[in-house]
This record gives structure tokens, C-alpha cells and sequence, in this order.
């Protein structure tokens, strides 16, 4: 039975507690009809995210809130990583006890919820009643978010809004995926994936931000958050109308129940291991010449030896057939998540690079030279509208690479071509930073005394909106397919959760990074009466940590193999 728990590629003979999957009996509509209706709530909920996420720092700048901009990105960031981080809570149910679209469905209502208490925030009627106690500190350390008007049902909404979106995000990606089960076709589904959440992402770039920026209506950001909260509910419609269209995989197990037992289990083996080699030494110098005796040692000498040439890593002294209490597939499974969280940890400063679209490009942005939507009504383009460049070289980037550049590499195995996707795409990150920062150095060359904006066009920005897209084809993408080509199956939608944590967790530490800029410039701030000229450090550095991080990730790679994959998800086409 070991033997064969331990073979992750005997994949005709379920493993102990594994079972197969769910036989698809559905005609050719159905699947596509279920693949199509995941997509498309995927875009309109990534509508609603992005329209959140991105309008966020508008809204508490340009509203009534009157927020500091370097508290708005606090704000932005404290979001972020809640949604990222709480993936993981949802991961453990989801694969453990309530399914996937059970716990998407929940995601679903508690992002309602949420979205319905911020729109009540923003609208001018309501908005004293949630904020009534509430009042913009006049102090002198007004650079603290605890000063700001109404921080605590803000701060606490965004908290609870940020809670329904990990629940929804931590399964959405995995249960579409699961939709397609030939072995051809993840990757594949993943493009799509991207593309939908980008078609949803341009839609809140564009249309939101006009509501909210270029009328004159006070209730304007109450109308730019009613649009997406209506078109989350459509979301959670058609996801729940296509249920009987999908392959439901009911939960079974999560591996992470088994971690610490395991690891503990494995220090216990091993100490009794330990004191039998430490037995067998003494007692080979104090034997005797008796042949018994050394026949006695030399067995015990010889079964040693056998473990010892087994045993590949400290977990495998968990292992039932190395004395300890764990089937091999809960090991196994195990030692996959320590690959796993490395690779994930690895892509912690490309999260960074990735993060400053919606941040950092935006307060740049600002003060730069923007042109005038029109002339007669003197109202000037969206700032956020910049970030359209990003989207759309992701869009494009993948189309073209599907039908040019994919079909010649069908020879290269999958690991590797997720190993090239990922060192090219932090490759483009880094080179973007680069782009970034020099871009700022003229920026603040073209400040002049007494103007808060400098002469320099704004889309001059362009580069490296389309860096970070491109970069993202390969190192986004990558991310997705390599979180569910390695996942065990105990711990499906637990892997998908880890890429989301590594996401929160870069998410506070880009916080943190901005107030360790506040703290050198005095001010986190691109105005031209900004003195200190060195914002374009802040890119550099970043530029030059993730090209650092790619030596570092090519070394891991090659001397521990951690972008190994599930030879039971690359090979699952044998199951149907």
C-alpha cells in the first residue's frame, strides 16, 4: 500500500482516502455552458473588486472624506491584504467541509453586504448616520489614518467586504478549473481567467471613474459604487443559475488539519532513530569477538543503512514504512506544500512591482500634465484611465502568444514552461521599475515653483503601464497554472489560497515600504512642492530587489526543484 501511496504517477489505483473524480456526463453545451458562466462571474465580480480597489484612494481623497493620499493607500493596502489573507480561512472549509460553490455562494453574500454598507458611506444622505461620531482630526500628526474622518466604519467595511472576496476568490479560479478536466486544458482555462478578470478590470476603469470623477453631483461616488454592486449581484446570479451546469468534486480531506502532526510525528521518528544509531555505535565498541553478537550488529547495522537511503527528507520520518505513523499519500502531500509556500514566498517582490498599478502610477499620475476631457466643461481625464494599458497588453499579450508562440512549444514539459513564464515575467517587472523610476526623475524636472503639477505628460506613463501588463502574461498566469498543477488534491483550493497570502502579505509590506519612504521624504507625496527628489529610489529599489530575486529563484529551482508539479493533476485525463 505504501509503495503505491508514495507513487504519485500510479494514477489508475486511487490513493488510500483519495476518491476519483466526479465521471463528466455532461453534453458538450452544458461544459461550456458552466466553463462560460464561471468567466463571466468572474469578470462582473472582478468589476466590483476593481471598482473598489482602484476607486478607493479617489473616493477618500476627492469625496467629503477629504483623506491624506499616503493614508488612502493605508486604506487601499488594508483591503488588499485582508482579501488575500483571508483566502486561506475559506481554503480549509471549502476543501474540508462546505465545497467550493457553497463557499463561493457565501463569499458572494458577504461581499454584497459589505459593497451595500460602502455605497451607503459614500452616498451624502446616509452617510452621517454610519458616520456620525465621526469627525477629521485637527491635529498636528494629521498623517495618521486613526485621525481621518469616520476611519472606523470605513476601516471596518472594507475589513468585512474584504472577507466575502477572499471567500469568493480563494475557490472561483480552482472550480472553473475543475470544469475542464482534460489534461490539455488548464492552462488554457487560465488564460481565459485572466482575460475575463481584465475585461472586468477595463469596464471599472473606465466607466466607474467617469461617474465618479467627471460629474458634479455630490452623490457621485455613491453612483459609481450602486453600477458595480448591481452588476455583483448579476455575478452572484448567473453563478447560481448555472449550478446544476457544473461538476460538483465534494470535499474530503485538507491536508493542513495534518501539518503539525505530521512534523511532529517526524522529530519523534527521528530522535528514536537517532538514539538507534547511537545504540548500535556503543555497542559496536564495546562488543565482543563473539560471532553472534556480530552478527546481531551487523543486521541491526544493515537495517539502518536501509532507512537511511530511503529517507530523502526530515518528513519522511513521519512515513508508516519508516516507523511512523502516516501513510505515505498525507506525507507526500505535505512535502508539496513546503515546495509550494517557497515558490510562493519567492514571488513576494513581483506582488510589489505588481502592486504599484494601483497605487503609487496613480499618485505619480496626478500630478503630472493630464488633458482636459473637454474644453467647454474644463473636467480632465481619470487619472486611473492610464491603467487601461495595462489591461489591454494583457489582453493581447495572451491572444498572441496562444496562437503564435505556444503551439512550438507543446514539446516542453510544463514545469518548465511555468520556470520560463515566470523568470521572463519578473525579467519585465523589473525592467518596468527601471522604466518607472526614470520616468519620475523627469517628472520632477518638470516641476516649476509654485505649481503643484509638473509639465510632463501623463502618458508618459504608457511604458510602464505595458510593462506591467506584459509582465503579467507570463508571471501572473504562471502563478495561476502552477498553483493548481501542484496542488495535492487535500489541498486544492488551500494552494490557490497561498498564491492569494503571498498576496496580502506583499500587500503590508508595500505599506510598510511607503512608510519607510514617509519617513526619508518626509512626505509620500509626488507634489511638485515636494522637495525631496527621491521617489525615483523608491522604483529603483523595488526594480532591483526583483531582479535580485530572480538569481535566487533560478537556484532554488535548479538545486531543490520546487516548481515540481502533481503528476495526478498533469495526468488527470486517465480518471474521466
Amino acid at each position: 500500500m505504501n509503495d503505491l501511496d508514495s507513487n504519485e504517477t500510479s494514477l489508475l489505483i486511487p490513493r488510500p482516502g483519495v476518491p476519483y473524480d466526479e465521471p463528466d456526463n455532461r453534453q458538450s453545451y452544458q461544459r461550456k455552458l458552466a466553463t462560460y458562466a464561471i468567466l463571466a462571474s468572474t469578470a462582473l465580480e472582478r468589476l466590483a473588486f476593481y471598482s473598489l480597489v482602484i476607486n478607493l484612494v479617489i473616493t477618500l481623497q476627492l469625496s467629503e472624506l477629504d483623506w491624506d493620499p499616503a493614508n488612502s493607500v493605508t486604506a487601499s493596502f488594508i483591503f488588499l491584504g485582508t482579501s488575500y489573507i483571508s483566502t486561506l480561512v475559506f481554503a480549509v472549509l471549502s476543501d474540508a467541509k462546505l465545497g467550493r460553490a457553497r463557499t463561493i455562494i457565501i463569499g458572494f453574500f458577504l461581499y454584497l453586504i459589505g459593497y451595500i454598507i460602502v455605497s451607503l458611506i459614500a452616498n451624502t444622505t446616509t452617510h452621517t448616520s454610519i458616520c456620525r461620531n465621526s469627525s477629521k482630526s485637527n491635529e498636528t500628526n494629521i498623517s495618521s489614518i486613526l485621525n481621518e474622518h469616520c476611519v472606523g466604519p470605513i476601516i471596518g467595511t472594507l475589513i468585512f467586504t474584504a472577507i466575502g472576496v477572499g471567500a469568493t476568490q480563494a475557490n472561483m479560479a480552482v472550480f472553473g478549473a475543475e470544469q475542464v478536466q482534460e489534461s490539455n486544458k488548464p492552462s488554457r482555462y487560465f488564460d481565459k481567467y485572466i482575460i475575463a478578470v481584465n475585461i472586468g478590470g477595463i469596464f471599472a476603469t473606465v466607466v466607474i471613474p467617469y461617474i465618479q470623477v467627471t460629474q458634479n453631483d455630490p452623490n457621485r461616488f455613491f453612483h459609481g459604487y450602486l453600477v458595480s454592486g448591481l452588476l455583483l449581484i448579476g455575478a452572484l446570479l448567473l453563478f447560481i443559475l448555472s449550478y446544476r451546469f457544473y461538476i460538483h468534486i465534494e470535499p474530503y480531506d485538507t491536508i493542513i488539519t495534518k501539518c503539525i502532526p505530521v512534523v511532529i510525528n517526524a522529530f519523534q521518528t527521528w530522535r528514536k532513530h537517532n538514539v538507534d544509531n547511537r545504540v548500535t555505535n556503543n555497542i559496536r565498541r564495546l562488543s565482543s569477538s563473539s560471532s553472534f553478537l556480530e552478527e546481531s550488529i551487523t543486521d541491526r547495522e544493515d537495517r539502518l543503512i536501509r532507512a537511511d537511503e530511503n529517507l530523502h527528507s526530515f518528513l519522511d520520518f513521519a512515513r508508516a514504512s519508516h516507523n511512523g505513523r502516516f501513510i505515505d499519500r498525507i506525507v507526500d502531500d505535505v512535502k508539496s506544500l513546503r515546495r509550494i509556500i517557497i515558490v510562493f514566498l519567492l514571488l513576494i517582490p513581483y506582488w510589489l512591482v505588481y502592486y504599484q498599478v494601483q497605487t503609487t502610477f496613480f499618485l505619480q499620475g496626478e500630478h503630472m500634465n493630464i488633458p482636459y476631457i473637454s474644453n467647454v466643461t474644463q473636467i480632465k481625464m481619470p487619472v486611473i484611465w492610464m491603467s487601461v494599458g495595462d489591461q489591454v497588453s494583457i489582453i493581447i499579450g495572451i491572444l498572441i502568444l496562444n496562437l503564435f508562440v505556444y503551439k512550438h512549444l507543446v514539446t516542453y514539459n510544463q514545469s518548465t514552461l511555468i520556470q520560463i513564464k515566470f523568470v521572463v515575467g519578473m525579467i519585465l517587472a523589473s525592467i518596468t521599475m527601471f522604466i518607472a523610476g526614470t520616468i519620475e526623475k523627469f517628472r520632477q524636472h518638470g516641476c516649476h515653483p509654485g505649481k503643484n503639477n509638473s509639465d510632463l505628460s501623463i502618458f508618459t506613463q504608457l511604458p510602464q503601464y505595458i510593462g506591467i501588463g506584459l509582465s503579467e502574461v507570463f508571471g501572473m498566469v504562471a502563478s495561476f497554472e502552477f498553483a493548481y498543477l501542484a496542488a495535492p488534491r487535500s489541498a486544492q483550493s488551500l494552494t490557490m489560497s497561498l498564491r492569494f497570502c503571498s498576496l496580502g502579505l506583499s500587500s503590508f509590506i508595500s505599506d510598510v515600504y511607503v512608510k519607510l519612504m514617509t519617513i526619508t521624504s518626509k512626505k509620500f507625496d509626488f507634489d511638485c512642492q515636494n522637495t525631496e527628489e527621491i521617489l525615483y529610489i523608491y522604483f529603483y529599489v523595488l526594480g532591483g530587489v526583483q531582479l535580485l530575486t530572480i538569481f535566487v529563484f533560478i537556484l532554488c529551482q535548479r538545486k531543490f526543484r520546487i516548481l515540481q508539479l502533481n503528476p495526478y493533476q498533469i495526468n488527470k485525463k486517465q480518471f474521466i
